[in-house]
């Protein structure tokens, strides 16, 4: 028996490929994925911004701990105690993601089956430089390592559905409950995988009856993922007395009266505006045309494969059917959670593009000439220098946002300490609102404010009473490494609806610092929403 199933993995591991190909294939994947990573994030990893989440985040204690499993991520916290510790260490945090992306672009490029080394590399590129990554990279970070786990937990899953048959589903099941119990939102990520290599399968000549047996078995493996993260974390946050968040963008409970039905519309929606108005300053208009043109080579090789009809009608409608609800399953997160949707959880948008080379490199129904190999790596490889620029531009935006707040709250701290009724240490002190002066865009940076995280030009972030609490604490904590005694949530939380504050100056104007009821209070700026 074990020799039987020793037999069955060898089998199902091995494609057409040798033992040394397979080598290659790895040490090629690696090899992309940290040029094209160094190439867009080494600026990130080397030049962290400490800035919005981050700065709630940069030791994972236990009110972070309590969160993310209030969040149903369970996951990431097991994840940090066997990979990382509690730290977010940027270049740590750099290599480690790099490391998960290297290993999901190697079993990407296995799943497909392409001989070659083009599209490996342009698969690695693809994975490692999107708006996601840059996102993850510039705000993110000390989620991201484990962000990406997730979907490396996701194509794992997805080489177990293909390969091993139904016990491989089962064991795929269980590591979708994995991907989801890491980042609910990567779930997408097999989900648009499974949907690619079904369209794949039909463009290879697989009759209907298989491919349809495949995407049963898919949607099988899906749903029990789905019920056994649905009872696991239930039962997690049973033990440890916690209740999950409700019905929040990041939250697992949702307000039922909002129809998964209802968000389809919003769905399609959401997934066009991410390549129709691509995040990119000064190369948007080319990075348009490059997506149209894409979209055109992978549209050229879909009717050529319809005209060819060698196929019957079942596998060209089921075909047409997939393409359409692709949409659907690369934005699984929004149809699933809450309806709101931001740039980590579009991660799977851009295996769109994997869609669009299939016909150049696959071979799906005959072998593509070296022009039209050639003209797909070109849009692709001129797709990813857009988004390294990007990348590059955006990690320069929160270096100077950075340092312009380091200066500005150096410049309030000595105010502070230089008044008689502040003891350092001793004075409760609250502040209100942000600071007007890092609300002006950063002139020629401002179309990078669309991406998650880099909405603001402040690191310090005003949304609600508690989460201006966290930030403006670890900001003194981390950044300024200064004993200042925040006042408790609750007194923070009524300061900020006292009237006598509203009525303070802001910042730095005289005035701006007072005691009120013995605490100290600065009031930095409006009281206005920046955070989305």
């Amino acid at each position: 028996m074990a020799e039987s199933w020793k037999k069955r993995i060898a089998e199902g591991w091995r494609d057409s490929r040798s033992d040394a190909e397979e080598r290659k294939l790895l040490l090629l994947c690696f090899a992309a994925v940290f040029g094209f990573g160094l190439a867009a994030h080494a600026y990130g990893f080397l030049h962290a911004s400490f800035s919005h989440d981050m700065l709630n985040a940069l030791t994972a204690g236990p009110l972070e701990t309590y969160w993310k499993m209030q969040l149903g991520r369970p996951g990431i916290v097991l994840y940090r105690r066997i990979f990382r510790g509690v730290i977010a260490a940027p270049w740590q945090l750099g290599l480690l993601s790099l490391l998960w992306l290297s290993l999901s672009s190697f079993l990407t490029a296995k799943l497909f089956r392409v001989k070659g080394w083009g599209f490996p590399v342009l698969l690695a590129g693809i994975l490692t430089v999107n708006i996601t990554t840059i996102a993850m990279t510039a705000t993110y970070l000390y989620e991201m390592d484990a962000d990406l786990f997730a979907a490396l937990l996701g194509v794992c899953a997805v080489l177990l559905w293909d390969r091993y048959g139904r016990p491989g589903a089962l064991m795929g099941a269980l590591l979708t409950a994995c991907c989801m119990g890491t980042y609910q939102s990567m779930v997408s990520v097999p989900v648009t995988l499974m949907m690619l290599l079904c369209i794949a399968a039909l463009l290879r000549g697989e009759p209907f009856a298989e491919v349809f047996r495949k995407g049963l078995r898919a949607i099988v493996m899906l749903g029990c993922g789905a019920l056994l993260y649905w009872f696991g974390v239930r039962l997690m946050c049973a033990l440890k007395g916690i209740n999950l968040a409700m019905d929040g963008y990041n939250s697992v409970e949702q307000d039922v009266s909002r129809t998964v039905f209802g968000r389809i519309g919003q769905v399609y929606q959401t997934w066009s505006r991410a390549f129709w108005n691509p995040a990119h300053a000064h190369v948007e208009p080319p990075v348009l045309v490059l997506n149209i043109l894409l979209a055109v080579l992978g549209l050229w090789g879909l009717i050529r494969w319809l005209a060819k009809g060698k196929t019957g009608g079942k596998e060209k409608l089921l075909l047409c059917v997939l393409l359409l609800l692709l949409p659907v399953g690369m934005n699984t997160a929004q149809l699933s959670f809450s309806g709101d949707v931001h740039d980590l959880m579009k991660y799977s948008f851009w295996l769109f593009y994997v869609l669009c080379l299939l016909p150049c490199f696959a071979g799906t129904w005959e072998k593509p000439s070296g022009t039209i190999r050639g003209i797909g790596a070109v849009l692709v490889l001129l797709l990813l220098c857009a988004n390294i620029q990007t990348a590059n531009i955006v990690y320069t935006k929160k270096q100077l946002e950075q340092e312009a707040a380091e200066s500005l709250m150096t410049r309030v701290l000595m105010r502070l300490e230089q008044r008689e009724d502040y003891v350092p240490g001793e004075t409760p002190l609250v502040f209100a609102g942000v600071s007007d002066q890092l609300r002006e865009k950063i002139p020629g940076f401002e179309a990078y404010y669309d991406i998650t995280g880099c909405e603001t030009a402040s690191p310090i972030v005003k949304s609600t009473a508690s989460y201006n609490y966290n930030i403006y604490a670890a900001y003194f904590r981390y950044l300024l490494n200064n004993p200042a005694a925040m006042a408790d949530w609750e007194l923070w939380n009524r300061m900020q609806e006292d009237p006598r504050v509203a009525e303070l100056p802001t910042y730095p104007s005289d005035g701006c610092m007072q005691i009120l009821d013995g605490v100290m209070v600065v009031r930095m700026g409006e009281d206005k929403n920046d955070k989305a």
